[in-house]
């Protein structure tokens, strides 16, 4: 009888220990089987607190004599100088301004040889600013020093596109196989190639193919249902949302998954405007093909949640939902911060959109209006007491 009775009570123990709840701030602290839920309040632990972006420098396609320096530029670094490195899709070039916005040098060129691109898919930074191109074409990564002289580079099978984080040893990308069903894989490799570990599978992008009057081309899904993933790069965390509802996965820098942030969330319902903004996006297709995609792509019933998370240098993450408002002739969206903790901590209203975070400031590229050209900005970011 002692025994039965020593088992119920160490039993009880185990259970109350796997699923313990505490508060913090405004949130509450379930752990279970060894996974950490936050579960957050619908209002924020500072609902008055905001957020202003201050621009400092714009960085355009002209120097001040005309001279074009950005033909087709994409996605943008900022180096612990300052330094920001804008890939140019056009020339294949990385190429390096200053902190007061004057071009420097050039990182690489198009063609097959050492440090040379086919097709640049993503760029990074190692914590001592060494640089790493991934190129999707050539299925392969170069690693360039901090004066953007080729140090090495290694192949990879299959698809890759992005690189989520990186340390003084390894990076973590996806890759992508595609077959019937498209998997996407996260992983961390060294710099030699060879994959250390697997975060596991994730929900890839989808696509829809419209086949008729003789035209035969693929289209993105509006609101598309699938994996956003983000980089914590000074906690070497990776955040997961499967974006069809408010749950956010966190996973430690050995790829295991240890939170689960969560808040109550009331899916929007998509209107009419959204299908015109939706079809907005196509500015380059035709009539015809503008009027296909009209007729066979269907909008879904509610948004998603979010389609971009963001994390700043100070380790807050940033969720850009799919709410917006108008005022004053501009649209602003609703971004949800969580605190390191997994904590909600505010939410504010942007008319900009979210780059990358620095030394107290954010980048961002913006999209001129009249001339279409894209716009770097670097803003001083001022927070609210």
């Amino acid at each position: 009888m002692k025994k039965i009775l020593f088992c119920i009570f160490a039993a009880t123990i185990l259970i109350w220990f796997s699923c313990s709840k505490k508060r913090e701030g405004g949130a509450t602290i379930e752990v279970v089987d060894g996974i950490e839920h936050i579960h957050n309040t619908e209002t924020p632990l500072y609902p008055e607190r905001t957020v202003v972006f201050e621009e400092e420098l714009s960085i355009r396609s002209e120097d001040a004599e005309g001279n074009i320096r950005l033909f087709r530029p994409s996605w943008h670094l900022v180096d612990g100088k300052g330094f920001i490195y804008i890939c140019d899709l056009q020339d294949l070039q990385i190429k390096v301004f200053d902190p007061a916005g004057l071009l420097v040098r050039t990182i690489g060129q198009k063609g097959d040889g050492p440090g040379e691109f086919q097709n640049i898919g993503e760029i990074a930074l190692l914590p001592d600013d060494r640089l790493l191109v991934l190129d999707w074409e050539a299925h392969r990564i170069s690693m360039f020093d901090t004066e953007g002289k080729f140090v090495n580079s290694h192949k990879f099978i299959n698809w890759s596109y992005d690189i989520f984080l990186t340390t003084s040893s390894s990076y973590v990308r996806d890759e992508r196989i595609f077959g019937e069903k498209t998997k996407l894989v996260v992983k961390t490799c060294d710099f030699a190639g060879n994959e250390i570990f697997t975060y596991g599978d994730f929900e890839p992008r989808h696509s829809q193919d419209i086949k008729e009057a003789g035209q035969w081309f693929s289209v993105s899904v509006p609101y598309d249902v699938r994996s956003i993933l983000a980089g914590d790069q000074k906690n070497s965390r990776l955040y997961h949302c499967m974006n069809d509802k408010y749950l956010i996965e966190v996973y430690d820098p050995n790829g295991k998954l240890f939170r689960k942030i969560d808040r109550p969330y009331k899916l929007l319902l998509t209107r009419s405007e959204d299908k015109k903004k939706y079809l907005a996006g196509f500015t380059r297709s035709s009539e015809t093909s503008l009027a296909l995609i009209d007729k066979h792509v269907q909008m879904p019933s509610v948004k998603t949640v979010t389609d971009n998370l963001v994390v700043d240098d100070s380790g807050n993450l940033w969720v850009e939902t799919n709410e917006e408002k108008e005022e004053q002739g501009k649209i602003f969206t609703a971004f949800d911060i969580f605190n390191e903790d997994g904590v909600y901590e505010a939410r504010v209203w942007l008319d900009i959109s979210l780059g990358l975070f620095k030394n107290g400031k954010m980048y961002t590229k913006e999209t001129n209006d009249e001339t279409g050209y894209r716009v770097y900005k670097r803003y001083h970011v001022i927070w609210s007491e």
